[in-house]
């Protein structure tokens, strides 16, 4: 799962999601782009280009997490000035694909004798389905790279190692969908045009991310001068030491990425007193984590208090501040309307998806639970008084049945897959004191 992380408050807040199950269909055969398609670009490091930089496009494995990438067709080289343009390649059907560029001359003015190449600087750019690269301009830079390392980095281990397995297509596209959110790969800028419409991206850390990787990138690397991680070695040795001893950009990004809490005010201090991407941090107002957070807001919510996510990505959201439901499509996109879905809802505080993609609810404020439907069809209430009391978590076993957790008077209730009560339900025990939320041992 690409789940990193989902965080209920006043606003629905989301890092990079996925889901199981299938988000547009895909080509198994292959797919063959001459040369003479136009998908070229430009590398830049900060606001210069890095020429002679060497580049490669692959597709991402699909045989486990972290699945070694394909590279398709031969490695490339940028022009004196960044430019680039894409030879033929052919794709092992329509796969996930982007491009990684690696050492290059980004701190020479061009012209300039001699060049001096930078072995540790390291770009990326997650471009998305093979089929969709044609006939674009790409802008890589740190914040292409950013945003991939984020997006990719529940499926990556290196630059060469990003994968799923087979049978979670849709959390990788989903991943490289979040790419689009932060960043326009066109124009190497936040944000991305698949931004949705009441969606925050916080701008000034996704730039001083970008800023912090440019001190090395714009560098002749690594000068071999241990660092403490501040006042010692160059922009590259500092950040190197402060992301438990990497040796390029991206690995340092994926350190980051995956340790976000680590060195946090160490590494907010890296970045130039100017910096070249803004706006960006306060040097001595670091975040609480480098973990990228997009806020939405719409669909309903209100006071939200229970999330859970479908076999297509779709992330449900119980609110008990207005007694509805909110459904947001894997982009973030709210697929319920500006007041949620509200029938047969009272007061949720929990949510639990079935293997048919239905949402059932916990309503806290009607002792009932409520079985709804995709994208709000249909909405069916189960229970009573007699079996549910102040519910307020909810879970589904392997079989289909429903748990729930009565806060209201110490018991937990159990329903089969139709709505009915399980014999014995309701289940008390003297371990079973005001329960607030349940879980389902998979053994």
């Amino acid at each position: 799962m690409n789940m990193k992380l989902l965080v209920v408050s006043a606003v629905l807040l989301l890092t990079t999601g996925c889901g199981l199950g299938t988000l547009s269909s895909t080509s198994t055969s292959p797919i063959t782009v001459p040369a003479s398609t136009k998908v070229n670009g430009i590398v830049m490091g900060g606001q210069q280009p890095v020429g002679g930089i060497s580049l490669q496009l692959y597709t991402v494995g699909m045989t486990g997490y972290g699945s070694a990438a394909t590279p398709l067709g031969a490695p490339f080289v940028t022009t004196a000035y960044g430019n680039f343009n894409l030879p033929a390649y052919t794709c092992p059907g329509d796969a996930m694909t982007y491009i990684v560029g690696t050492g290059g001359q980004p701190i020479a003015a061009v012209g300039s004798t001699p060049a001096v190449t930078n072995t540790n600087l390291a770009l990326m750019v997650g471009l998305g389905k093979c089929s969709t690269i044609a006939n674009n301009f790409i802008d890589m830079n740190e914040v292409t790279t950013v945003a991939t390392v984020w997006a990719l980095s529940p499926f990556m281990t290196n630059a060469t190692h990003i994968g799923s397995s087979a049978t979670n297509t849709v959390g990788i596209a989903n991943a490289f969908a979040n790419i689009n959110k932060m960043v326009n790969t066109a124009t190497g800028a936040v944000s991305g045009p698949s931004l949705p419409s009441g969606a925050v991206l916080p701008l000034a850390q996704i730039n001083t991310l970008a800023d912090i990787l440019e001190q090395c990138i714009n560098s002749g690397g690594s000068d071999g001068v241990a660092s403490n991680g501040t006042s010692t070695g160059n922009g590259c040795d500092k950040l190197f030491y402060l992301t438990g001893g990497t040796s390029d950009t991206i690995s340092a990004a994926l350190f980051i990425a995956q340790h976000p809490s680590t060195n946090v005010a160490s590494l907010n201090m890296l970045r130039s007193a100017s910096p070249v991407f803004s706006p960006a941090l306060d040097v001595n107002l670091p975040p609480l984590s480098w973990s990228i957070v997009i806020t939405h807001s719409g669909g309903g919510l209100s006071n939200p208090q229970g999330i859970a996510t479908d076999q297509e990505g779709n992330i449900w959201v119980a609110n008990a501040g207005n007694s509805s439901v909110s459904e947001f499509n894997p982009l973030g996109t709210a697929l319920s309307t500006a007041t949620g879905f509200t029938q047969n809802i009272s007061v949720p505080y929990a949510l639990a998806i079935d293997q048919s993609g239905n949402a059932w609810v916990a309503n806290s404020g009607g002792n009932t639970i409520t079985k709804l439907a995709p994208l709000g069809t249909s909405s069916t209430s189960y229970g009573s008084s007699a079996q549910l009391n102040a519910p307020k978590g909810i879970a589904i076993d392997g079989t289909g049945n429903v748990w729930v957790s009565n806060s209201g008077n110490a018991s937990v209730s159990a329903f089969s897959s139709s709505g009915a009560a399980l014999t014995g339900s309701p289940y008390t025990g003297s371990g079973i004191t005001t329960p607030l939320a349940i879980a389902i041992n998979p053994k």
